[in-house]
């Protein structure tokens, strides 16, 4: 049986997309992180979306990978 892996982050920046996947929930949150890290915040839209397997999770995802945003931009705007 394959393994699956419960957290999955796909990040859309400037036409182009990168799907993470990982076992744990902080797993998914430093590889997300660290993608977001890496654009810069040279993009004018960046947009994420999460698949986790859990209400809980996915909120707490959410709204961390929306702080890592909010302070790469410094403008306090997050859509979600």
């Amino acid at each position: 049986m394959p393994s699956v892996t419960p957290f999955e982050i796909t990040i859309l920046a400037a036409g182009a997309q990168r799907t993470l996947f990982a076992s744990t929930e902080r797993e998914a949150a430093l590889m997300a992180e660290s993608v977001l890290r890496r654009l810069d915040g040279k993009h004018a839209l960046i947009g994420f979306w999460i698949d986790a397997p859990d209400r809980g999770a996915l909120k707490r995802l959410g709204a961390y990978l929306g702080n890592v945003l909010v302070e790469m931009t410094g403008t306090g705007e997050v859509l979600v």
